[in-house]
């Protein structure tokens, strides 16, 4: 909580939770060592990747709540899909004082 690390995004990982459809953005802060050469989902090794869909598939289990891994997509859904976010937040709270 109220942290800010600096990243690129590297691909999404799409999944319902408690039956909503959430994206995951899977992001390498830079300078990263063990992970910096990686600029695409697609490129993780497989145990990495098997690692994080479990993860997202598990880490709601002890709220009792659902949650299903749908899909992966690359750094190019990624990066639109955060665009998309950006340009949402400045349409609803973009132009208060």
């Amino acid at each position: 909580p109220m942290t800010i690390v600096h990243c690129y995004p590297i691909g999404v990982i799409s999944m319902l939770d408690s039956g909503r459809n959430d994206d995951k953005i899977i992001a390498i802060p830079f300078g990263d060592p063990t992970y910096s050469m990686y600029r695409d989902i697609s490129e993780l090794p497989h145990h990495i990747f098997s690692e994080m869909t479990h993860f997202f598939s598990v880490y709601k289990d002890l709220e009792g709540k659902e949650t299903v891994v749908d899909e992966a997509a690359g750094r190019e859904d990624a990066v639109r899909i955060v665009k998309e976010a950006i340009d949402n937040y400045q349409r609803l709270f973009g132009n208060r004082e």
